[in-house]
């Protein structure tokens, strides 16, 4: 993990400086820093679009099955294996994979953890120069380091709001898997829903007791997710079942 600490460190600084290269000052209220942070979450974002496009056009395909996957729920009633069977089968037959829609996230997911680690120990991984982070502005409009939490908890209040948005564009435009059971359907539903109501708040919890970069990061990142889905959503996906009809 550290050569990812170490990668993650140098994508930042390297924002920073070029950043700090074409910027002339550096506004107390909206620090280098924070810019590099904001810059290096738009980076990592265009970096894994392909994959996401990719996992939208495999969505897309899965929801055109959808005819044939009530079919074959009706054929086969309760008999949940079979069922379950017979849509792998569809699946596999048509080249797409319900499951690739996660890989994104979990490609993510070590991002954001190196990302918790650089901003903590920044001397080591970002500015590894004797006295230079302590001389730079790493302000953030009210927050006066980014490397604190926010005290007026509006930014990580702000990174839930988005994340929950976010979350509930991506769900609508997930295709709806069923298992075949209406009553376990309906109640995998309610526990979909209540989740994407209780993570957020969740989140918020834990994003007032982390330093503030990381909801910086983090609501920077869903906002851009949410543009993008707006763009698959109108571009890739319209198109994939366009060339389907």
């Amino acid at each position: 993990m550290v050569y990812l600490y170490r990668f993650v460190g140098y994508v930042l600084r390297s924002c920073y400086d070029f950043i700090a290269g074409i910027r002339t000052g550096d506004a107390h209220v909206l620090s280098n820093y924070a810019l590099a942070i904001i810059a290096m979450a738009v980076i990592f974002k265009i970096v894994l679009m392909p994959l996401t496009i990719k996992q939208s056009k495999s969505m897309a395909k899965t929801q055109a099955l959808s005819e044939q996957i009530k079919e074959i729920q009706k054929k086969y009633g309760n008999d949940t294996q079979t069922i379950a069977r017979k849509q792998q089968e569809l699946y596999k037959e048509a080249g797409v994979n319900p499951m690739s829609g996660c890989l994104p996230l979990l490609l993510q997911m070590p991002i954001l953890i190196a990302m918790y680690r650089v901003v903590l120990m920044p001397t080591k991984f970002v500015f590894t120069e004797p006295g230079l982070y302590e001389s730079i502005n790493t302000s953030f409009f009210w927050i006066p380091d980014m490397k604190l939490a926010d005290a007026t908890m509006i930014l990580p209040l702000l990174a839930s709001v988005i994340q929950f948005f976010s979350s509930r564009l991506m769900r609508a435009s997930m295709p709806q898997q069923s298992s075949g059971n209406k009553e376990q359907d309906a109640a995998m539903k309610q526990t979909n829903d209540m989740m994407s109501i209780v993570m957020p708040v969740m989140l918020f919890f834990m994003y007032r007791a982390l330093p503030a970069a990381i909801p910086l990061y983090i609501g920077t990142n869903m906002l851009l997710s949410t543009l993008e889905q707006v763009f698959v959503k109108n571009r890739v996906v319209n198109r994939v079942k366009n060339e389907g009809n």
